[in-house]
């Protein structure tokens, strides 16, 4: 467990210098004609809009990467065979991806007509 939490404060710390070092050549680039007069990190608060924006996408990224995948239904990691080629597939799939054949029958809703006397 102290392996996997080391490990996940080394790929966040990797993240996050690679997106710094991303922005900061984003930055040159653009403003490499200019000499970074009139840049927008120059100005007086023009420095917030990306630090921002940064922000909340990797408060996000970070929210949702940081969730356990969901394993509450079983019915859809278990796996079927399909009767016409013998493939496995997903539990509550209708179709064969493979062949194209129904894998279950599907239900009839059509009453049997009485027997003829």
């Amino acid at each position: 467990m102290a392996k996997m939490r080391a490990r996940s404060v080394l790929l966040t710390t990797v993240g996050v210098l690679a997106a710094a070092g991303a922005l900061f050549g984003l930055l040159l680039l653009v403003n490499a004609d200019s000499g970074f007069s009139g840049c927008t990190g120059t100005a007086r608060f023009g420095w917030m809009a990306p630090l921002l924006a940064a922000s909340i996408i990797g408060g996000l990224a970070w929210i949702l990467l940081g969730q356990e995948p969901r394993t509450d239904d079983r019915s859809v990691l278990e796996t079927a065979s399909c009767p016409s080629c013998g493939r496995d597939v997903l539990g509550k799939w209708r179709l064969c991806p493979y062949c194209g054949s129904m894998l279950y029958p599907e239900p009839t809703s059509e009453i049997d007509p009485p027997e003829a006397d």
